[in-house]
């Protein structure tokens, strides 16, 4: 048996042995959170809403896949919403970003969102979606710094929750195109949901997670010359987890996930048209934060939109494949909340690929600032 094999058998009899004790392969990202949810109180008002991520992240990365790099700076954005009666709410603004040492914006994107409550458990977002960390997706498949890279999705988005059943399944426009233009279309499609079987109020929690993301880049229009594209990543598993009480240990939570990935189009250049990985998730939430422990093993793996860390392939070599991954991924995250509108995070991140006895490593901060200013209340006729 090859050594990645021993390491496999290995991580596995380990994670199993805390099997009584929800994961997302990550640690939660809900302090990242700026989305306004809806407010089915807010009927009429007319309201100023300002969303602030102060963010620095320090990636020290050291082998083939991806090289370090940090982010540092803010984004800022100002907007009005209006809620017309119960059901509907209107956005309207401008989401401004600017790192830190460059002496301009970096983003200047304008925000027009519409949120429609269909039903009690149905809601419909059209233009600015809930995106990026909210899709709350696994690492592997949806990167998390998306957030900084693409802080504005734009599209169609269905969510629906239910106490058993919950799902996320939204189409972001990335790029449009109109008749003779000679640049792709390009989107993605995307959809997190998961059924829950056991009683939503009860300790226990068995749950059956499904995760999707697809991107294209073409368009028949285009006199774009390249070949069309179809990538897709999908994900399921079982999850499990127990609540621990209100004291200093909230939960523990166990998964184990099994993902695929598809050249739809078989016209990447890349040696190999389908792939699979294999990533078991141990997760212990306490009060300030989360700790998570994860193995992954993959072989021709690749995510478009996911982290270059767990990929086969290297984002900064081109002639660089590995058809094989092993590697060990532990995150610790501490978070505070005042006043429900600012909310503080430190995290850190460590990966380490097995078979290379490669360490890289991230760690980061953020301060989110979320008020709602009440301007007036206005009656929809």
């Amino acid at each position: 048996m090859s050594k990645g094999g021993n390491n496999y058998h290995f991580f596995l009899s380990f994670l199993l042995l805390f099997i009584g004790i929800e994961v997302q392969g990550q640690v939660s990202q809900a302090w990242r959170y700026n989305y306004p949810e809806f407010d089915t109180r807010a009927e009429n008002q007319l309201l100023f809403r300002l969303e602030n991520n102060n963010f620095m992240k320090n990636n020290e990365y050291f082998g083939e896949y991806v090289e370090g790099y940090t982010l540092l700076g803010y984004a800022i954005q100002p907007s009005v919403m209006y809620y017309a009666g119960s059901r509907l709410r209107f956005k309207a603004g401008l989401h401004l970003l600017e790192y830190s040492g460059v002496n301009k914006f970096t983003e200047v994107i304008p925000v027009i969102s519409v949120h429609a409550k269909l039903t009690d458990q149905l809601d419909l977002i059209m233009g600015a979606l809930r995106g990026d960390v909210h899709h709350e997706m696994l690492e592997p498949l949806f990167d998390g710094e998306r957030q900084y890279f693409r802080p504005v999705e734009t599209g169609l988005q269905f969510i629906y929750n239910s106490p058993r059943y919950y799902m996320d399944t939204w189409l972001d426009w990335e790029q449009f195109i109109f008749n003779g233009d000679e640049i792709p279309e390009k989107f993605t499609a995307g959809v997190n949901s998961r059924l829950t079987l056991t009683n939503p109020i009860g300790k226990w929690d068995v749950s059956l997670p499904f995760q999707m993301v697809a991107t294209h880049l073409g368009g028949q229009i285009s006199d774009y010359t390249e070949e069309m594209q179809s990538l897709a990543n999908i994900m399921t598993g079982l999850r499990l987890s127990r609540k621990l009480g209100d004291g200093f240990l909230r939960k523990m939570s166990l998964a184990t996930y099994f993902m695929w990935y598809q050249d739809l189009t078989q016209v990447s250049g890349l040696p190999f048209d389908l792939g699979q990985a294999f990533y078991p998730v141990m997760d212990l939430t306490y009060k300030y934060g989360d700790l998570m422990f994860g193995y992954w093993q993959a072989r021709n793996f690749i995510a478009p939109k996911g982290s270059p860390l767990f990929q086969s392939i290297s984002m900064y070599r081109p002639d660089f494949y590995n058809e094989y991954r092993y590697m060990a991924t532990g995150k610790l995250s501490y978070t505070r909340t005042f006043l429900k509108q600012i909310k503080f995070s430190l995290v850190f991140e460590g990966y380490y690929d097995i078979p290379a006895s490669q360490f890289d490593y991230a760690y980061g901060v953020n301060l989110v600032f979320t008020p709602n200013f009440s301007i007036t209340k206005i009656a929809f006729n």
